[in-house]
């Protein structure tokens, strides 16, 4: 057996967003605005990450999962077929045994209730609710998460990612910070913020997530 390595390169991209203020509703706020405003770039971030993630192009921006540098196709249907039990299984099965051990699906919640309808050859469901508090649903076993940025059910898609996930690297530099321009917008009677962060992520090594393609 001849092993080799190869390379791959983690680069930092930024991401900024920048909100002015009036100098009057910093001054006569009932609460503490400043600390929603942070809030606020957080939760903006987290979604321009999250899609990311999942579809960025590599291009000044991560490289997601759900694309052709992302996953690997595990499993690609014929033109106009609808997902079945056995696709689940053969997608399952198209991912090596030792990334099994840590595996969970991640789709959209479009693809999740179609996938809910379906049932094996004794007619119970593959889904398995979860009836504990902050655990995942199950399907054939495995836990499953959704985001609203994984791509939908149509001709050519990438809807359903299975596979162990530390795969995926994500490095964040420094993490997010926010600055406070107290002089840039003064004579608009403006007072600045602007969040910054430099994030990339991409997947380390594609044979550990396997994707499932329409065709």
């Amino acid at each position: 057996m001849n092993l080799t390595f190869g390379q791959k390169t983690i680069d930092a991209y930024k991401l900024t967003d920048p909100v002015k203020v009036s100098t009057e509703l910093l001054q006569d706020s009932m609460f503490n605005l400043e600390s929603y405003i942070s809030s606020e770039f957080a939760r903006a971030f987290g979604v321009a990450e999250e899609q990311a993630f999942c579809t960025g192009t590599g291009t000044g921006q991560p490289t997601g999962i759900f694309t052709e540098n992302g996953g690997e196709v595990g499993l690609t249907l014929t033109r106009g077929a609808n997902i079945t039990c056995d696709n689940i299984i053969e997608l399952v099965h198209s991912l090596k045994s030792p990334y099994r051990r840590n595996a969970v699906f991640l789709m959209n919640d479009s693809t999740i209730s179609m996938l809910r309808k379906l049932k094996d050859t004794n007619g119970a469901y593959l889904w398995q609710p979860s009836l504990q508090v902050g655990q995942p649903d199950r399907l054939l076993g495995y836990p499953l998460y959704t985001s609203p940025y994984v791509p939908i059910v149509k001709a050519a898609t990438l809807p359903i990612a299975f596979g162990d996930f530390s795969n995926y690297w994500i490095a964040d530099r420094m993490g997010r910070s926010v600055q406070r321009l107290n002089e840039l917008f003064a004579g608009q009677g403006q007072i600045g913020f602007l969040a910054t962060e430099r994030v990339d992520a991409k997947v380390i090594l594609s044979e550990g997530i396997k994707l499932l393609k329409m065709g």
